[in-house]
């Protein structure tokens, strides 16, 4: 009889087998939760910089097709406006944006951008029509919302000291997830062609 006692587990060696396994168990769990979280953040990533691509192509078919820029005082109405082609002179094209300096006249010190919503998507002859949501130092709240958690907005903005043959295009795309916000940015120069 005593030899079959001596052969069995004792209480510590069970209690230390289960600890070891809960250990383990625990391990497994925390690096499966912590890949699925960062391959859903990488998706996520993925949709927001595909989502800031198509804002650049729509704020590009907008130049091309001399869409409307609406929202800025009167000032500019499109990219090449609808009179002459020059900025100055007696047949000044005061309505295109390329006559128009962004940086001094929508932004300044306090307020440094100047926000936009682009149209992307529905009717062919919308797309690229940007919208003025005004100047701010933070993304206004009138963003672009795009489902399930997106918002996306397009900054303006000049180059260099000669606005009037380029503009810089800034989209941003944000999201917040579990680990808080982010956002992808895009940025491109438009030559007036």
């Amino acid at each position: 009889m005593r030899n079959k006692l001596e052969s069995g587990q004792s209480l510590v060696e069970v209690i230390v087998a289960s600890v070891v396994g809960i250990f383990v168990v625990s391990a497994l769990t925390f690096t499966t939760i912590f890949s699925l979280r960062n391959a859903n953040f990488a998706k996520t990533s993925a949709q927001a910089t595909k989502l800031a691509q198509e804002g650049v192509e729509s704020v590009r078919t907008g130049r091309d097709r001399n869409r409307a820029i609406t929202g800025l005082g009167g000032d500019p109405t499109s990219w090449d406006g609808s009179s002459s082609s020059t900025c100055s002179g007696s047949d000044a094209k005061s309505d295109s944006i390329w006559c128009y300096q962004i940086d001094s006249t929508c932004s300044n010190q306090l307020n440094p951008n100047c926000y936009f919503n682009v149209i992307s998507k529905g009717d062919v002859t919308n797309i690229g029509v940007l919208n003025n949501l005004g100047n701010g130092s933070s993304i206004p709240t009138l963003a672009e919302q795009i489902p399930p958690n997106f918002r996306r907005v397009v900054i303006l903005s000049d180059t260099a000291a000669d606005y009037t043959t380029q503009k810089k295009v800034t989209v941003i795309v944000t999201w917040t997830d579990f680990a808080g916000s982010h956002e992808s940015r895009l940025i491109t120069i438009l030559r007036k062609l």
